[in-house]
Parts: C-alpha cells; structure tokens; sequence
C-alpha cells in the first residue's frame, strides 16, 4: 500500500466534528482550516456536524442540527444520520475531532466503526479524571486498537494512552503563519510593555489568574497594561472585579482575525493563564506575530513555546508576574526573545499539518478493522 502523504491521488475524506463553523472556537477554526488545507491539495472532503449554518464552504457540510435548547450540537439520530451519509459518500477515511463530551462525534465514530471505514479520532482537549470510566464504556463497543487515536500535544496523548493503553499520534494544531507576521520587530524599547491575552471568559480559562498577574506587577511597581481579547458568560465579573482592583485591564470582547493582528501588532508580551490547555492555538498565533509568550507549565504550549528561546513557562501564576517584571527591567532579554520570534517563523503550517494527519490516516488504513 501506497502511504497516502506519498501520493498524489485525491483522497475522499469525511470530518466529524460536533462543533463547526460558524461557531468559534479552537475545535472549529482547526476542523476548518485543515479542510480547506486538504481541499486546496485535491482531496474530496466534506464535513458532517451537529452546528447549523450554510450547507457548502468551498466543501460540502452536512448539518445534522436538531432544535433542542441553547442550541447544544446533539441529533437524537445521529448514529442513523452519519450511517446513511457515510454509505452515501463512502469516504476512505473518517477524521473525528472531539473531546471528552463530544456526543455527536462518538455516535458518528460508531457510525463509522460498524461500517468498517477507517477512522481517525484527533482529541482536542486535556483529558480529566471523567476520561478513564466515559471511554471504558465506549470501548464496550469499540476495540481501541482497530482505531488510529491522535493528540493535538503530547500533554494531551500521555492522558490519552493512561486512559487507553494505545499507541497514540502526535497531531498539534495548524495557522497559516503569514496571516498573523507583523512587519517588523516588536518594540522591545515601548514603556510601558504592552501585554495582551486571548481566551473564553470561562472557569476553565481562568481569567482571575490574570487579575492576580497584574496585582503582582503593580507590587512589583510595574506599569503594564493588559488588553484581554475574547468573551464569555464571566466577561461582565471580571470587568467588576478589575474596576474594583484599579488595574489596568481593558475588556475587547470577541475580535474578528485582522482586529486581533491588530491589537497583537502593538503588543510585546502575550500571557496564557490556562493550565488545562491542550495546545493553545491562541498563543501559537501570538508566537507568530513575534510576540514574547508567558505561559503555565503543564500544558500543550510546550509544543511550541521554549523557555528562555521564544517565552516563558512558568510554575505558578506569581512567576509569571516575575518574568514579565524581568522582561521590564532587562530589555536586552526581550529584544532576543522577540527578535528570535520574528525571524524564526514556528513550523506549524498547514502542509506540515496535512503530512502528519496523511501519516496517521495511513495508520489508520493498516489496523485491522
């Protein structure tokens, strides 16, 4: 057998995500921008999801949404639905995108497992303590090791292969680097630095550590005012708490990609909270614009992000105020970080994530199914 990343043969592949365009999110820019990676290569895609919206990108999109409350992506169906469109479009392969509650994607991989099409199941997030019992009942019908299972960090694939015993590809997530490189070197010399975030104002992301951050600095008598991108159901809390506290924070809410270049374009540091990131696409776009990165230990940043070379990984978020109050005091020390940011571009295009997703679908095409 040919491996498929060898071959210029169009490959007939189907995306299953729970989540999709035009909704935002981590899951869905990736699921979108690897389509169109491998539909600009010649390859048939098409994507199945529970997210409605317009029927066909420059691909076809089947939408299997269903009115159920908040709009939650769930087909009460689904398993019949993805069964008549996968005999249907008879696809060589099926690339799942889920997470852990990712009902819609595990009925589909069903779906797909009874019909005996080979799969490839890409896990976007950092599995918790819920993993081990939710995937031993889905392995009471499906035998892990006849199914390709991928990671977007290994952060990410050690929890996977804990959980499941199984040999598990790394796949990290894709940008397009040319779309977020500024033109020139970051100010290293601008006073004061400017920092900036982009994350979901949820639990999860841990907004309040940012407060703590900028708390730090102002003890630290470090001037550093903090543009936070993004919005969610904590967005109103945390402008309260930040009025209350004086700092220096301003709120932007949810900006499209070319507002956010922007704001990244006039920014020397970029500070990533979340210490349940199982990859950071985010902060990968900040490193591509040459900015500086600060982020916790323990997370999928590590993929792109070493310490001392193009940011910072600290243990706790008092560090993390300590190293952007280094970065204050020794400019010369940023200047290297962000000038080594600007002129060594991260390699995490989408042609070198398509030639990794070939080599796992390839795998996939030699389990025994």
């Amino acid at each position: 057998m040919v491996p498929l990343w060898r071959t210029v043969v169009p490959v007939r592949i189907t995306h299953v995500s729970d989540c999709f365009v035009p909704r935002t999110g981590g899951i869905e820019s990736q699921v979108l921008g690897l389509t169109r990676a491998q539909y600009a290569a010649g390859d048939q895609v098409r994507v199945i999801t529970a997210t409605s919206g317009p029927q066909f990108l420059e691909f076809p999109v089947d939408r299997l949404s269903f009115p159920v409350p908040f709009d939650l992506p769930v087909h009460p169906r689904t398993y019949r639905e993805v069964t008549r469109l996968l005999k249907v479009s008879r696809p060589e392969v099926v690339h799942v995108h889920a997470g852990v509650l990712s009902p819609f994607a595990w009925s589909a991989t069903r779906a797909a497992y009874d019909l005996g099409i080979p799969i490839l199941v890409t896990i976007h997030s950092v599995w918790g303590p819920l993993a081990r019992p939710a995937f031993s009942l889905i392995g009471s019908w499906l035998k892990w090791n006849r199914v390709a299972m991928s990671a977007v960090s290994e952060v990410a694939a050690e929890h996977m292969r804990a959980s499941l015993g199984v040999e598990v590809d790394l796949v990290p997530n894709g940008i397009d680097p040319s779309l977020w490189s500024r033109a020139g070197v970051a100010d290293w010399n601008a006073a004061p630095l400017q920092l900036v975030s982009v994350l979901r104002l949820a639990p999860r992301k841990r907004t309040g550590a940012l407060l703590r951050v900028m708390e730090e600095l102002r003890n630290l008598e470090v001037a550093a005012p903090l543009n936070i991108v993004g919005d969610g159901p904590e967005r109103a809390l945390w402008e309260r708490r930040a009025r209350r506290a004086d700092l220096p924070i301003t709120f932007l809410g949810r900006l499209a990609p070319v507002e956010l270049k922007l704001v990244l374009d006039r920014s020397q540091v970029f500070v990533q909270p979340s210490v349940k990131e199982s990859f950071g696409i985010a902060a990968l776009e900040a490193r591509a614009n040459g900015l500086a990165v600060v982020a916790r230990s323990g997370t999928g940043t590590h993929t792109f992000i070493a310490d001392g070379i193009n940011g910072r990984i600290c243990e706790n978020d008092i560090s993390m105020a300590i190293a952007i109050s280094e970065w204050n005091s020794d400019r010369q020390a940023l200047r290297e970080i962000l000038e080594h940011n600007c002129h060594v571009p991260p390699s995490y295009s989408w042609k070198e994530i398509d030639y990794r997703v070939r080599a796992a679908y390839h795998r996939a095409l030699t389990l025994d199914h």
